[in-house]
């Protein structure tokens, strides 16, 4: 997503991800530090000292560095960094108490073990940020940690307490050359601290939300208690009014959740060109007050979800611009969780299906191509917007077909699964042109996906509270030829937990359950591992490898055993559904969402006509 300032012009956004180097001997530490830094930072891991001379380059920033290490210790790694001119940021994190010894060590960073993952992560945003001043400024907040970390210790516990008076004239003489420019970087600082507790407190409430209301209410929250700004508001579009509506708010001067914001207010019109060029917009709220609104789009790669309004006092920075930009990224990508988690869960779901003869689908036009049937067995998405899709095509040769994916551009790669006289199973890896991508985007369940020469159906299950026709909308401006032809309720059937439990003791040997029970319990499905693949084969009795086969066992007959049940839930569903009355849908359905009118044709006993659903779905 693009920033945009108030007249419309492009922020460039920041450049790629800050590379972070760990070098401890403790590998279970520098594995969680690598695991707690990895969504945000390229990291590199070193668990010894001459590893970590091997493993630094120019494209390193922040090095983590443990003090006390075997044969090249901390302490001649940070002289060897210095020596080689590299320009990154230190810090030392060790269980080594510091004492006056460490005033003429050329670090930025003292932690004292043990750490938190709120430690690791804050010392290096900070130091990237410290990155970005000239030498006498960093020189100057390198001794002011020193200076922290020696008045934190008893002064009978130093070796020469006299060295934090010298520290104290290095730091007034420092401060009185560059005084403007150190005030300066300290706000700098503060203000990027305050960034990012906001974003990490975002991330909080994402994670702990189990609705859209609570995670855009949430959101709001967590702004406005930063002191920093005087309101927050989720706006919704709806299509087919043509106004916004106000769906969560917090703070002041923000309008009431459930008002509408009609397309004659001048936010409204920021609004909607924030959705429309999918980037943050800045607004005067109020030509008499000193306030500006920044819109930032709440999407999930081409799922809108609406916009988030934030109320700052003065002028937006870009990088307050930015922030958000984030943090509405952030929050379509939860929203997009919960709505496909929601299937799982609830009763009911609605069902649509469509007719699809689009050849700009590369799985409609495969099926043209080699004048055969076509279908989709399963979907593996990923968070970085590729959709593994599983792929049956009949009669083909696989070489032949692996040939003319390879040149596309919408696949990334492609493979044969299985090679069957009659059939193939393709694993094709998609970033374009086809459905399954923005359905999947949506949260949708896709049922099925068949085209035999050219002409194919699709069916989807979405969460009963979901607008169908902003996901056709959607669909069918990238695809044209396709048209819904049903829509209907179905119900999400589940087995209960004792028949299910009873399924899986029948299919799994004895063997099979002690292992996967024991690896449970022993944590051996943690992150990191709390026992090795060798410490629970070892307190079973059995080899690693023997441990291994009966794991993988035991994990795929599970895993076929919960998807046949899904499959199997959704069949009886529909067919529940389609033995309904009329009468008993409308009771049992949602009237915000209007599905009522659109009961397939096996309950009607007439058909749904195309004129018929689009009708309904207005």
């Amino acid at each position: 997503m693009a920033v945009q300032d108030g007249d419309g012009n492009h922020i460039a956004r920041t450049a790629p991800d800050p590379s972070v180097l760990i070098v401890d001997d403790d590998k279970d530490l520098a594995d969680t530090c690598e695991y707690w830094l990895r969504d945000d930072f390229v990291v590199r891991v070193a668990y010894s000292g001459q590893a970590a001379l091997e493993a630094i380059d120019d494209a390193v920033d922040v090095v983590l560095l443990d003090r006390r290490m075997p044969g090249l210790s901390g302490d001649e790694v940070l002289t060897e960094l210095r020596d080689r001119d590299f320009d990154c940021r230190v810090a030392m994190m060790t269980a080594v108490e510091p004492d006056t010894d460490i005033v003429d060590m050329a670090f930025d960073e003292y932690l004292v073990k043990p750490v938190d993952e709120q430690d690791v992560i804050g010392t290096v945003e900070e130091l990237l940020v410290r990155g970005e001043f000239k030498d006498t400024v960093r020189e100057y907040f390198a001794l002011e940690s020193i200076e922290t970390i020696l008045t934190n210790r008893d002064s009978d516990d130093l070796h020469d307490p006299t060295v934090l008076t010298d520290i104290k004239t290095q730091l007034d003489e420092l401060r009185a050359t560059q005084e403007s420019t150190i005030k300066e970087r300290e706000q700098q600082l503060k203000r990027a601290r305050e960034i990012n507790s906001l974003l990490r407190t975002v991330d909080s409430v994402l994670v702990d939300g189990s609705t859209r209301q609570e995670l855009e209410s949430a959101v709001c929250t967590s702004v406005v208690e930063t002191g920093n700004y005087d309101g927050a508001w989720i706006a919704r579009y709806d299509e087919v009014m043509s106004h916004f509506t106000c769906q969560a708010n917090a703070g002041s001067r923000v309008p009431a959740v459930g008002s509408e914001i009609h397309e004659s207010n001048p936010i409204a019109e920021s609004i909607q060109c924030a959705l429309k060029n999918d980037s943050v917009k800045t607004a005067s709220k109020d030509t008499n007050v000193d306030n500006t609104v920044i819109i930032a789009p709440v999407t999930y790669r081409d799922a809108t979800y609406g916009t988030l309004a934030v109320t700052v006092h003065g002028s937006a920075s870009s990088e307050e611009q930015s922030v958000f930009d984030e943090i509405g990224d952030r929050l379509g990508h939860s929203i997009n969780a919960v709505e496909s988690k929601r299937l799982l869960y609830e009763d009911a779901a609605i069902e649509l299906e469509f007719e699809h003869t689009d050849t700009r689908d590369i799985l409609v036009d495969l099926s043209v191509e080699f004048n055969t049937e076509v279908r989709v067995e399963g979907l593996s998405p990923t968070a970085d917007g590729v959709v593994s899709a599983y792929v049956v095509i009949d009669g083909a040769d696989a070489d032949t077909v692996l040939s003319m994916l390879s040149p596309l551009e919408a696949i990334i790669n492609a493979r044969v699964v299985t090679d069957e006289p009659t059939e193939t199973l393709f694993e094709l890896q998609l970033v374009d042109a086809s459905v399954l991508l923005p359905l999947v985007e949506f949260g949708s369940a896709v049922e099925s996906l068949v085209a035999t020469d050219g002409n194919g159906s699709v069916t989807i299950r979405v969460p009963s509270q979901s607008n169908p026709r902003t996901i056709i909308n959607t669909i069918q401006s990238s695809f044209p030829d396709i048209t819904v032809t049903a829509k209907r309720k179905v119900d999400n059937n589940v087995q209960s937990l004792n028949s299910f439990k009873r399924r899986l003791e029948e299919i799994l040997t004895t063997r099979q359950l002690d292992v996967l029970e024991t690896a449970l319990t022993s944590g051996y499905f943690e992150w990191p591992r709390d026992s090795t693949a060798e410490q629970v084969a070892d307190s079973l009795g059995i080899a690693a490898p023997t441990f291994h086969e009966h794991l993988r066992s035991g994990e795929r007959k599970l895993m076929k055993t919960f998807f046949a049940e899904r499959k199997r839930a959704r069949e009886n569903g529909r067919s529940k559904t389609e033995i309904s009355s009329t009468l008993e849908a409308e009771t049992h359905l949602d009237s915000d969402v209007d599905v009522d009118a659109g009961v397939d044709s096996d309950t009607n006993e007439g058909s749904t006509t195309e004129s018929e659903v689009n009708s309904e779905l207005n």
